[in-house]
């Protein structure tokens, strides 16, 4: 006779059970929308308002602030393209961490990605008002703002809701119309740059460099975003690890480009404190026609980049969900579209509600804070993830080459040094916010680890050994 699993055994290692969908996630995700997803999730608000931040925050040196995130972003994208590739499951970071850590490690990280999308698409909503000024002076008053925001915002929850064939469309068509003309930009303004606006190099002094660092850091949250609708990617491993690697590349010579052409073309005390600082270069060389042309470039941006993480944000919860780390109604799916609706309209009423902070201080302080509180809860994620690619090559070595393997540990460990020096560079308020976030799941653990136990129990009880 076969025998059951003792008692015992199952009290003591209380696990989650899978809850069921009520459906099945589609496919609808090929090699060209999972490159946009990438870069267009990367790609967003920041270009487009963090230049005038780092002016006003460390000046030039803001440059090597740049290099700096190139450099330890490198490293993080081998971390997922490694970890995609192995472990193509929707949930990405949280799938990991679970994995190598355990439920609460997963359940942690889920949250915390979660949280950073949620709070990073008020950002995004923040960045658009500020920008539609240009066409829409009315949307200078903040109420009037509040209500284009949420029209944008659900306008886009809609589009998601019909499918991630739908998202994936939006995603395409929105990162090709953004990078013409960012190229486009820093192309012109590149004959205009002038060495002496590299002096000083660091008027804020050396220490400007680790805010720099985090500022910089939030253009390249999204990256590993590609790893959360992983089951919805046709070809998942091997389309993971090559849209990681060439949505980053791509981001980063963009990224290069505008960067330098602005920093020397324009003095830093012209940038200081505007929120539109690539329109305010534009309309400085090329007048009032290059102010609009970049205004609406950066309205299509900030619109691709809220698409694309309104459907990570939504999978995120939903896959959390799905492996009994969330409350099970998130875990549903749409019948026929295999949408998790339900996560996605949560998602989208806690960021229409964040708007709010329209009301609390200056368009750009806002974004500064959302920005740098959104990096930090992400980078917790991320860091885990590098944590996490580590036990598993030990663990479960036959998942990754000989290669990955040897290369995975000097990526992993680099790439977790980075992540800590992000984070420490954001500051002891948004520290101290990020670790009291990490508390929030505590006490629903707490109560399903109790449910589990009871469960495990009653499982025992019912299948003892004959």
């Amino acid at each position: 006779m076969t025998r059951a699993e003792p008692p015992t055994t199952q009290a003591a290692e209380p696990a989650p059970e899978p809850v069921e969908s009520g459906g099945a996630l589609v496919r609808g995700l090929g090699p060209i929308a999972a490159i946009a997803l990438v870069t267009g999730n990367m790609i967003g608000s920041g270009i487009f308002v963090i230049p005038a931040s780092l002016a006003e925050t460390a000046g030039p040196i803001g440059l090597l602030a740049w290099v700096i995130n190139v450099l330890g972003y490198l490293c993080l994208t081998a971390v997922f393209a490694d970890l995609g590739g192995a472990y193509p499951v929707s949930g990405g970071l949280q799938v990991f961490a679970r994995r190598a850590f355990g439920p609460l490690a997963g359940m942690e990280v889920g949250y915390l990605y979660w949280l950073c999308a949620v709070i990073g698409n008020a950002a995004f909503l923040t960045a658009f008002t500020e920008y539609l000024v240009v066409f829409v002076p009315a949307a200078q008053d903040p109420m009037t703002a509040f209500l284009i925001s949420q029209a944008l915002l659900w306008s886009l929850t809609l589009a998601n809701a019909f499918g991630v064939r739908a998202g994936g469309i939006v995603q395409i068509v929105t990162t090709a119309l953004k990078l013409l003309p960012l190229i486009i930009l820093g192309c012109l303004l590149l004959p205009h740059a002038e060495p002496a606006n590299l002096e000083p190099f660091a008027p804020e002094g050396a220490g400007a460099l680790l805010p720099a660092i985090s500022l910089v850091s939030w253009m390249f949250i999204g990256m590993e975003s590609i790893t959360v609708p992983a089951e919805e990617i046709r070809g998942a491993g091997r389309t993971i690890k090559r849209s990681v690697y060439g949505g980053f590349f791509l981001t980063s010579a963009v990224y290069a480009l505008v960067l330098l052409a602005i920093t020397l073309a324009v003095p830093g005390a012209e940038l200081a404190g505007n929120a539109r600082p690539l329109a305010a270069a534009a309309s400085k060389f090329y007048g009032p026609v290059g102010a609009w042309i970049i205004s609406a470039t950066a309205l299509i941006s900030i619109a691709g980049i809220l698409n694309g993480w309104l459907l990570v944000t939504s999978r995120m919860a939903h896959a959390t969900a799905r492996a009994g780390l969330a409350p099970a109604f998130l875990a549903r799916l749409s019948p026929g579209r295999g949408t998790p609706v339900r996560a996605l309209i949560l998602s989208s009423t806690l960021t229409g509600l964040l708007v709010l902070l329209y009301f609390s201080g200056t368009m750009l302080e806002i974004y500064n804070f959302i920005a740098l509180f959104s990096t930090a809860t992400a980078l917790v994620a991320v860091g885990v993830a590098c944590l996490s690619q580590l036990v598993l090559m030990r663990r479960e070595p036959e998942r990754f080459s000989t290669r990955q393997r040897r290369r995975g540990v000097v990526t992993a460990v680099l790439g977790f040094a980075v992540v800590v020096l992000m984070i420490h560079g954001a500051g002891l308020r948004i520290v101290a916010l990020t670790g009291l976030c990490m508390l929030g799941p505590t006490p629903y653990y707490l109560w399903l680890r109790r449910r589990w136990r009871r469960q495990a129990r009653d499982y025992g009880v019912g299948h003892e050994t004959r």
